[in-house]
């Protein structure tokens, strides 16, 4: 999915049209919503399964689909009482990010349609479940109206967004952000010119299903056997090692020192929400006493952060002192996760002038996975910072060093690895946030089959 302009949208709340209503219903194994014609009866409904990819239930009678192998199928049912225009039946998955108040502002970033039939094919016959009921009936005398029952299914897949490294971003509600991530299937019955089209607007839950290619070998083999994954100077292949940087600052408020830092993330830097993210540090210096007072786990800082990014009000393309705020994006930076250290004696280095930590930073469960559509992406980084001691102030740059990470959904193929450190505070208060961010999407659907165009 390429990066590029696309259509504005706006939704406006319309009330149905007249000759039908929309309802809801739940049965054990699918979801059934429906069309009413004005005197109560069902004449059209779209049943869905319900079981999400992993055969648990959605969040809160929700129906969720998923990306790629996870195909949304599905039946279209019609009950037609009376002879009726019918021209084409299509259904419609469609993402949205909401910036707007009262849905105003809205940025289409997904809209894949499915022709399920048209007129152009001749009569739905394959479809027909009452044969003998309209046998009477000829296609003249109808006119090319549809009368009777009549059932379509349906199959297909979302875009992976595998051939340009692009994903879809996960529903996406939190209370304190300024965007909304949004899907819904639309299910549209042409009904010819001197009738509008019905339409049914289905709100679902997206989940993004993404993995990391496999570790190196020797790492690979490590969580096989429950063991500590070899370092950088073990396993070169199993880490992406980054340029030193020079942390500076006053020590004891007596003199200027300068730290070497050399920081070190475990390949590929993609990982598994509910695993961790495996750090290394190399600190060098010829002032032995700042070693030994500011390289510890308490004192050292690297911390993951989340950025979401959005377009302010995209779909109404708002004015702000002569510039469209549409074309402006805005940053959400949360703290959602901090390395838990310790001393690395793993390596037998005979040099009083260098230190070595060892750790993770865990990832809660909780976390959405990176994304990146035009209107809408969310991102994380890995950020090294000063020091943080009572016996130190830094000079300069706040953030010493930042490195952008993904985050994803899946484990690899291979072993799983077992966390080796306790929840940081850091992600006990982001998990706790999240899961309010839950009953934030549920309550986002608590008038789930409101009609909009």
């Amino acid at each position: 999915m390429q990066d590029q302009a696309l259509p504005r949208y706006s939704v406006v709340p319309k009330p149905p049209p007249p000759y039908s209503t929309v309802s809801s219903s739940s049965a054990l194994d699918h979801y059934s919503f429906s069309l009413k014609s004005s005197k109560g009866n069902i004449w059209a409904s779209v049943n869905l399964p319900k079981k999400d990819h992993s055969g648990s239930y959605s969040v809160n009678d929700i129906p969720i689909i998923g990306e790629g192998a996870n195909l949304i199928t599905g039946l279209v049912k019609l009950n037609l009482k009376t002879p009726e225009t019918i021209q084409r039946i299509i259904m419609t998955v469609r993402g949205r990010a909401i910036t707007g108040a009262n849905e105003g502002g809205s940025h289409i970033f997904l809209d894949h349609s499915v022709s399920l039939w048209s007129k152009e094919q001749g009569e739905p016959n394959a479809y027909r479940n009452d044969l003998t009921a309209v046998a009477g009936t000829s296609t003249s005398s109808r006119q090319g109206k549809l009368l009777g029952s009549y059932t379509f299914p349906f199959t297909f897949s979302l875009p992976t967004g595998e051939a340009d490294g692009v994903a879809l971003p996960d529903t996406f509600h939190e209370r304190a952000s300024g965007v909304r991530v949004r899907y819904e299937l639309v299910l549209k019955i042409g009904r010819g010119r001197l009738k509008s089209d019905s339409k049914l607007h289905i709100p679902v839950v997206y989940h993004c299903r993404t993995a990391p290619s496999p570790p190196s070998i020797l790492r690979q083999h490590a969580y096989q056997e429950n063991t500590t994954a070899p370092g950088p100077p073990l396993d070169p292949d199993g880490w992406s090692t980054f340029s030193p940087v020079d942390c500076i600052g006053r020590l004891l408020n007596s003199r200027t020192v300068i730290l070497r830092c050399t920081l070190s993330l475990a390949n590929p830097l993609s990982y598994t929400r509910g695993s961790f993210i495996s750090c290394h540090l190399r600190v060098e210096s010829i002032d032995e006493q700042a070693l030994d007072l500011l390289v510890s786990p308490r004192t050292t800082v690297l911390r993951l952060s989340r950025r979401v990014k959005y377009l302010f009000d995209a779909g109404q393309g708002m004015q702000h002192n002569g510039k469209s705020t549409a074309s402006v994006p805005r940053y959400e930076i949360l703290d959602v996760g901090q390395t838990i250290w310790s001393h690395d004696h793993d390596i037998n280095e005979d040099d009083s002038r260098v230190r070595y930590l060892t750790g993770e930073i865990p990832l809660s469960k909780e976390l959405p996975p990176s994304s990146d559509v035009s209107s809408f992406g969310v991102e994380y980084i890995v950020t090294l910072l000063p020091f943080e001691s009572a016996t130190f102030r830094p000079e300069g740059a706040t953030m010493l060093q930042t490195h952008k990470v993904q985050v994803v959904s899946d484990f690899a193929q291979g072993p799983v690895p077992s966390r080796r450190v306790p929840i940081s505070p850091i992600e006990a208060t982001w998990a706790a946030s999240a899961r309010e961010s839950v009953n934030a999407i549920a309550a986002s659907h608590s008038n789930p089959f409101q009609l909009v165009t």
